[in-house]
């Protein structure tokens, strides 16, 4: 008895599931329209978001734009929009990498050679990095290069603060026993004593 109601139950949930259910031929074709120019429009309002940031020098920010535009639609022209912002904020390895993605998905882009163009100009900055560090009419030090520390100035070091400190205390003591006279005490028929 129970079985059989549970069966029933089961068998008009399913019915009206099954009844609740739009069929494929009447489904119409304007909701998903309606949905893909939704999406189109808050793509474009990223994409217009980013272009104004990346205008008033707000490159972090018209990053993350681009980026929202790029994960609602996958469109190489977004990449190299990221790319340029990149550059602008001197980030080269992460340029280069979006650089080379969009390169790989935009096989004949309209910023190809745009691209092509920073990713040789951003390697060359790359391979030499120790020239560009380097303050205009200055030679680099012998034996720096790319990866090596440049030497701690003498007056950043710590022994010599505490040379300094030390020479200084010395100093300062030195002054301060001098200063001190023995004739200041009086003296007594007893003879020299203090008294305090």
């Amino acid at each position: 008895m129970l079985r059989a109601s549970a069966l029933t139950l089961t068998l008009l949930a399913g019915g009206r599931a099954y009844g609740a259910e739009p069929s494929p031929s009447t489904a119409t074709p304007t909701t998903t329209t309606s949905a893909s120019s939704a999406t189109d429009a808050e793509i474009d309002e990223h994409v217009a978001q980013g272009h104004r940031l990346y205008q008033l020098g707000r490159y972090q920010e018209a990053i993350a734009e681009y980026r929202r535009a790029y994960e609602l639609r996958a469109d190489p022209p977004f990449l190299f929009q990221i790319a340029e912002s990149y550059r602008q904020l001197g980030a080269t390895e992460q340029a280069l990498f979006y650089y080379d993605r969009y390169l790989a998905g935009a096989a004949d882009g309209p910023d190809r050679d745009a691209a092509e163009e920073r990713v040789s100009e951003l390697e060359r900055l790359r391979a030499r990095p120790a020239v560009a560090a380097t303050p205009p009419g200055l030679i680099a030090a012998p034996g720096i290069g790319a990866g090596a520390k440049a030497p701690t100035p003498l007056w950043r070091r710590w022994w010599v603060w505490t040379a300094v400190g030390a020479a200084v205390a010395a100093g300062v003591t030195a002054a301060a026993l001098a200063g001190r006279s023995e004739s200041s005490v009086p003296t007594t028929d007893l003879g020299n004593k203090k008294f305090f």
